[in-house]
């Protein structure tokens, strides 16, 4: 009963790790990954009625309903992508287990022959005459193969860690996969629009996995935030300096960040994103400085301003004057209620409007910040080390060598995996060494 059971387990084994039946899977990730590409994720749902409604539907099908149903809009979260991947992996482990390292056991036995006819199915192979099977045995040491000797008798072979290398790929296929099913079941992402000298903590989460943890122990705070422009006027970069806190006001860590520099504490990472301007401090009649809030304003063309209406305290009518910026360059434009540019100044010089003295003393800006808890990541690096170093070991041949001598007749053969035709340049070469040194 147990021997059956073993049978039938080992051939269920071989069943999941067909290499035909892998490729399928890996197909049908690649197509779901291509799908979640092209289709924007984690998005509300009326983006999705908007961008693919129900009477015109993209491709014919693709509406919103066919998206939030089939769970199209979170794919790498969805259950049924994390199976297939699951499936996968359990495909490679159990090729591993049935097919590779069987094949790497075997390797490691010595293979005699010891027909001449056996040496005669390789297509190379050679007969030579007055030849010293120690002479080859020599030879075969000083070409660094492992050599084994039972009277006329001879095996030899070499790389043999290049078949270790089809066993690092689906090991570090694994562990990829591992971290990143890890990455969407524990992981979250965060966005944050903090003004400058705000304390922040992690709350406007946009995505999280089921097991996701999300630590409340720290806050942030902004210290500063600016803008480097350059010579053409374009931005160049933006900074934001940032220290982390522990629940007794502690600072525990700080820098500043910019794009492709975040910040790393703890399993997160804060990254600069993006940035905003609030509202503008203004002093009107050297009297109490007020805030006046900013409204962004998004063109066709993705390009951005922000607008104020200029409360002056004008009598007995209403004049509708606008503050518009651009940038944090310093420069601002006001306009009159028929959008007719009326002057530019910079930020704390004083201006003048029907006899009231206007002056803008400071922009309120924000910075726009990503924070992103990933603890697949480390499995991820590590999965991608170890595919380099199997795509090194591959490039390693591994070659073995037979040889039977009767009487005077030495009849020899052998055979590579890879790199055929630099095998067969070393294997003559050491045929004609062996032949004269006889």
């Amino acid at each position: 009963m147990l021997k059956q059971l073993n049978k039938k387990l080992w051939s269920n084994l071989k069943i999941i790790g067909d290499l035909r039946f892998a490729i399928v899977l890996l197909l049908v990730i690649s197509m779901f990954s291509a799908i979640g590409t092209v289709i924007e994720q984690d998005k509300d749902i009326s983006f999705y009625e908007l961008n693919y409604p129900l009477n015109k539907p993209l491709f014919g099908f693709l509406s919103s309903k066919v998206i939030l149903s089939l769970g199209l809009d979170q794919v790498y979260q969805a259950w049924w992508f994390i199976a297939i991947i699951i499936l996968f992996g359990s495909s490679l482990i159990s090729c591993t287990f049935s097919r590779q390292l069987p094949s790497l056991k075997l390797a490691q036995i010595w293979q005699f022959y010891k027909k001449k006819a056996n040496l005669q199915k390789f297509e190379l192979n050679f007969r030579l005459n007055e030849s010293s099977l120690s002479s080859l045995y020599i030879e075969l040491r000083k070409n660094n193969y492992h050599v084994i000797q039972q009277g006329p008798f001879l095996y030899a072979y070499k790389g043999l860690i290049g078949k270790v290398g089809p066993i690092v790929v689906h090991i570090s296929i694994i562990i990829t996969l591992l971290g990143a099913i890890l990455g969407n079941v524990s992981g979250f992402m965060a966005q944050e629009l903090v003004p400058l000298g705000g304390l922040f903590h992690l709350q406007n989460v946009i995505t999280s996995g089921p097991f996701s943890y999300i630590n409340q122990d720290i806050e942030g705070y902004v210290r500063d935030f600016r803008i480097t422009y350059s010579d053409e006027g374009n931005i160049d970069q933006f900074y934001s300096d940032l220290s982390l806190l522990n629940n007794k006001g502690e600072t525990v860590s700080n820098k500043t960040i910019y794009v492709n520099e975040p910040l790393r504490y703890k399993g997160l990472t804060y990254y600069q994103t993006d940035w905003s301007i609030l509202g503008l401090n203004i002093n009107i009649d050297n009297a109490n400085i007020v805030q006046v809030p900013l409204k962004l304003i998004t063109t066709n063309t993705n390009s951005r301003f922000w607008i104020a209406d200029l409360p002056l305290p004008f009598e007995k009518q209403t004049l509708n004057i606008l503050i518009l910026l651009d940038d944090l360059t310093g420069k601002f434009q006001i306009y009159n209620s028929k959008q007719t540019l009326i002057a530019e100044q910079e930020i704390g010089s004083p201006f003048f409007i029907n006899g009231h003295e206007v002056r803008i003393v400071d922009v309120i800006t924000s910075t726009g910040l990503q924070i992103k808890a990933d603890p697949g990541i480390p499995f991820v690096y590590f999965g991608f080390i170890l595919l380099i170093v199997s795509v090194l070991l591959s490039y390693i041949s591994y070659s073995q060598v037979w040889a039977i001598k009767k009487g005077n007749t030495l009849y020899l053969s052998g055979r590579t995996n890879r790199a055929i035709y630099s095998f067969e340049q070393d294997f003559i070469y050491m045929i004609r060494t062996v032949k004269g040194s006889n």
